[in-house]
């Protein structure tokens, strides 16, 4: 799979009490700001569905943005899912340790189940 340095770009829709954020492009710490503006948006949501394009690709500091995110939705005891990663992207979710602390699914549909 070939990934391209797209600008990263977090979208915002909603399912009644989930918020997803459409994740598209090079989610790197400059990603941060997209992210933050979409939580801002979704503060009152109880549920967030972080939905991954699969030709998105993600830095090690763009998992430091999740891994706050994390932090940030416990902090308000909200649940948190991502879904449709790209197969690399799941195994480095997988190598650090954040699927022990995160649910993901391949697919949208299935993420939207289990909350």
């Amino acid at each position: 799979m070939r990934y391209t340095r797209s600008e990263p770009r977090v979208t915002v829709r909603h399912d009644g009490d989930i918020s997803i954020f459409d994740i598209t492009g090079y989610f790197t710490e400059d990603s941060a700001e997209g992210i933050n503006t979409a939580y801002d948006q979704s503060a009152n949501a109880a549920k967030i569905l972080l939905r991954f394009d699969r030709q998105s690709f993600i830095t090690s500091s763009g998992f430091g943005v999740i891994v706050k995110l994390i932090w940030k939705t416990r902090n308000r005891e909200q649940l948190l899912r991502v879904a449709h990663p790209s197969n690399q992207m799941r195994q480095v979710f997988d190598i650090i340790g954040l699927s022990q602390s995160i649910d993901i699914f391949a697919s949208e549909e299935k993420a939207l189940a289990d909350f």
